[in-house]
């Protein structure tokens, strides 16, 4: 879902330059509301790797966002003279595209393509352009904090990392977020209801709002940690994947974020000191965020591919 908002954002981006959007996405019924709620038209592609060719000659240019695609994947689409823009692409398929996209990565970066790299390229709702302007005040002790991993939160981490923070700290208050594939909100649920301190979110329109208006977030190392970091949200990551852990380090490295490692191993033991983390700290890693994203990301990527479209 975290891929599918982010090609939300650039449809609509693309769509106020006058280009026709068309989603081919699986069949997932909390995709298809998303689309539907922001009128998009959609098509059920349950194998991306399958497009026919009717499908490639009915479009002039084709977005992915896909992991891992394969060469002869990308081929396929020159072969009907198309263009092709990859988001994040780690595939041999990479190596063939008309534009890559992949802000995790250095701009030294050596690619045989055009490529929009870095944090600069950092594609976020709108609003945060406008949040990152905000000034950004912390104060001792930590008031608030905002738990969030994903539309699915597959290793249950928001009701587990919950429960914890109010053991080391019971008057923290506690915004926990979740996705439309979360499996665990009875769970939260009963949290809420137990604690005066705990709010359930069960989605959220406003995600530059919501994480502007915490003193903190635990979040993996997805989508969710550029938001925070482009607001000057300071973040704390829990990783899903191994992958996230990578965005994490580097986050980590350059002051923004607290890396605690994988879902799996991550040192619960760690959150005392966290939680009594000062003031100056907090508006260190907060100033280390806004420096490297500046919430502008999507009006660069959004010029460049209908540039692309144009030409």
């Amino acid at each position: 879902m975290g891929h599918l908002v982010r090609q939300t954002h650039v449809a609509n981006a693309l769509r106020n330059r006058g280009a026709e959007i068309v989603f081919y996405i699986p069949d997932y019924a909390p995709a298809q509301n998303w689309l539907d709620q922001h009128g998009f038209s959609r098509q059920t592609q349950p194998d991306p790797f399958l497009l026919t060719d009717r499908i490639i000659e009915s479009h002039d240019l084709f977005v992915l966002d896909i992991q891992d695609t394969p060469e002869n994947f990308i081929k396929q689409f020159h072969l009907h003279k198309k263009s092709v823009v990859s988001f994040e692409d780690l595939g041999e398929g990479r190596n063939h595209v008309d534009l890559l996209i992949d802000c995790n990565l250095d701009e030294n970066k050596l690619v045989s393509v055009p490529t929009l790299f870095s944090y600069p390229h950092c594609v976020l709702a709108p609003d945060f352009a406008t949040y990152h302007l905000k000034s950004r005040i912390f104060k001792q002790p930590l008031r608030s904090a905002l738990l969030t991993f994903g539309g699915t939160d597959p290793h249950a981490l928001t009701s587990t990392l919950a429960e914890k923070l109010l053991q080391v700290d019971p008057g923290l208050c506690l915004t926990l977020l979740t996705g439309p594939g979360c499996k665990n909100i009875d769970a939260l649920k009963a949290l809420q209801m137990q604690n005066e301190k705990v709010t359930l979110l069960e989605s959220s329109t406003q995600m530059a709002q919501t994480l502007f208006e915490h003193d903190v977030v635990f979040c993996a190392g997805g989508v969710t940690l550029h938001e925070a970091m482009a607001v000057g949200t300071p973040a704390f990551v829990i990783n899903q994947v191994t992958h996230q852990a990578d965005k994490a380090h580097h986050a980590e490295q350059q002051g923004a974020a607290l890396n605690l490692g994988l879902a799996e191993s991550w040192d619960e033991t760690r959150l005392p000191q966290i939680l009594k983390t000062g003031p100056e700290v907090l508006q260190k890693m907060s100033q280390a965020g806004k420096r490297l994203i500046d919430g502008k990301g999507l009006e660069r990527v959004a010029d460049a591919i209908k540039a692309l479209l144009d030409r």
